[in-house]
């Protein structure tokens, strides 16, 4: 069984109209932490657990201009999509920390996690989407293309008391990454046709 979902802004979207995506396993910690963390309606969790059970989800941009403070102040830089992409995610996505692969310019893939949401420490007006690729890359990648794979949730998005509380969990979320993109089911995906093909604008 294969199966797939593409969600992508305009400059990506051709680039997937017919790729197939195999079928992962999802650990079933998250799906606990999930179903603990969220009080909505019935309606509301099935919709969104729905659509996570519906990853991989793919994305691709612009690297943009962020806040910031992922290097200066964390030392966890981050590559992030301007807010067309940010928009064009399904509103049923749940905000939180998410793992994955991605590259640059169709270059080496790599692990990575991901941020989707306010980041309520820091009370973000607009929502965003931070990429942390688990590489050094060494220099500005303003302007280069990201593409992303999101393969799991980790855990939802929350404040923290502290910037050290905030550093200590996204070190913890870069440690489950690891852990699960090392299983064989997700560890093929990233050799994912979409990670070389050639993105070209769409009218």
């Amino acid at each position: 069984m294969e199966r797939g979902i593409v969600i992508l802004d305009k400059l990506a979207r051709s680039a997937l109209r017919s790729q197939r995506i195999p079928q992962i396993n999802r650990p079933l910690a998250p799906e606990i932490h999930f179903k603990r963390q969220h009080s909505r309606s019935g309606s509301d969790c099935k919709e969104i657990w729905e659509m996570l059970s519906q990853l991989p989800l793919f994305a691709g941009g612009e690297i943009v201009r962020g806040f910031g403070r992922g290097s200066k102040e964390l030392g966890i830089p981050t590559a992030n999509f301007p807010l067309e992409v940010v928009k064009s995610l399904p509103e049923s996505l749940p905000t939180g920390a998410y793992y994955g692969w991605a590259n640059v310019d169709n270059g080496p893939v790599h692990k990575m996690v991901l941020s989707v949401g306010w980041n309520p420490f820091y009370n973000n007006k607009e929502k965003s989407v931070e990429t942390h690729m688990l590489h050094d890359f060494n220099c500005d990648l303003y302007g280069q293309t990201l593409k992303i794979c999101i393969v799991g949730y980790l855990r939802p998005e929350r404040s923290f008391d502290s910037l050290e509380s905030l550093i200590a969990a996204i070190r913890g979320d870069i440690e489950q990454a690891k852990a699960f993109l090392d299983e064989a089911d997700k560890a093929k995906l990233k050799e994912a046709p979409y990670f070389t093909e050639k993105l070209c604008s769409s009218k």
